[in-house]
């Protein structure tokens, strides 16, 4: 009677030391948006959202009323007053979810705003890198991400 005690009391001990008190956080608090006069994303609304597993990173875009109604029409003819917002986080492992992705660190937020005067539509883009949203000052390859990010087709709703 004794060796069965003791025996219970070992199997006891050894499933209380394999617990695992790492703390976890409810909400993903690293992925929040920096508050930042450089972009806004009040009154904007999701058009799709998307994952690139090669360089570990998901992506929103957001718009405005107009941006959004000219992505579901399928417009290819770009209108003014149209505003355009994709961020882009870095990935990391779910605590909550084994093998889940959820977003990390911001990576980039591209804004592309367009205004009309007369026949002509002027497209204003930046991109804001990092924590800090530093905006980059290169312009080399704006008019591929232009072309990108106004070619994403919005996601299909019920």
């Amino acid at each position: 009677m004794k060796t069965v005690y003791s025996l219970i009391i070992a199997c006891t001990l050894m499933l209380a030391a394999c617990s695992d008190n790492k703390q976890v956080e409810l909400y993903n608090t690293k992925a929040a948006l920096p508050a930042s006069a450089k972009y806004n994303l009040g009154g904007l609304k999701v058009i799709t959202s998307f994952v690139n597993k090669t360089k570990g990173t998901a992506s929103t875009l957001y718009g405005n009323d107009l941006a959004l109604k000219a992505a579901i029409e399928g417009n290819k003819i770009i209108a003014g007053n149209e505003i355009f917002t994709l961020v882009t986080w870095k990935q990391q492992d779910d605590d909550h979810w084994f093998g889940a992705k959820i977003p990390s660190d911001v990576e980039s937020v591209e804004v592309i705003k367009t205004a009309s005067s007369g026949n002509n539509v002027a497209i204003n883009y930046q991109q804001l890198n990092g924590k800090p949203l530093d905006l980059k000052t290169d312009t080399s390859g704006q008019a591929e991400r232009i072309k990108y990010i106004l070619g994403q087709k919005p996601s299909v709703l019920p």
